[in-house]
C-alpha cells in the first residue's frame, strides 16, 4: 500500500493566494482613483474576465478569493451606493447639544464619539391614504 503525497499548488499561486488576502484585508488602502476605474463598465468586465481566468486556472478557491477582492473594491469605490456617508440625513441643519449624563452604551461599545445631533425631538405623523 503506497501513500500519496496530497497535491500542492505551485508557490506563483501560494504567492498570488497571499497577495490576495493582503489585498482583501487592506482593500481600503487602495487608491481612490484605481476604485472609481473598477467601478466602470470597463472595470467590471475585466473584472469579470479576471475572476473566470483565475478560476480556470488556478482553481475555485483563487477564484473566490479573486470575486472577494474585487467585490470588495467595488464596495469601497465613492460612487458605491453602500459608501460609509450618513444615511439619516433628516434634511434639517445640525445643531449642536451639549451632553448631559454618560454616553449611550452603543458609544461606549464600539468607541464612537458623536459631534453633534441633528436633533432632540421625534415628530410623528399619522398614515394617510
Amino acid at each position: 500500500m503506497s501513500l500519496s503525497l496530497p497535491l500542492m499548488d505551485s508557490p506563483l499561486a501560494l504567492t498570488y493566494g497571499i497577495l490576495l488576502i493582503l489585498l482583501i484585508v487592506y482593500s481600503v488602502a487602495v487608491p481612490v482613483s484605481l476604485r472609481m476605474l473598477m467601478d466602470s463598465l470597463l472595470g467590471r468586465i475585466l473584472g469579470v474576465l479576471w475572476i473566470y481566468g483565475i478560476t480556470e486556472s488556478l482553481g475555485w478557491v483563487y477564484g473566490i478569493l479573486t470575486a472577494m477582492a474585487f467585490l470588495l473594491l467595488l464596495y469601497r469605490s465613492p460612487s458605491s451606493p453602500y459608501d460609509s456617508r450618513e444615511g439619516f440625513d433628516g434634511g434639517g441643519t445640525v445643531s449642536e447639544k451639549r451632553r448631559i449624563g454618560k454616553r449611550w452604551f452603543v458609544e461606549r461599545v464600539l468607541g464612537e464619539q458623536p459631534v453633534a445631533i441633528a436633533t432632540d425631538r421625534v415628530t410623528t405623523h399619522p398614515v394617510q391614504e
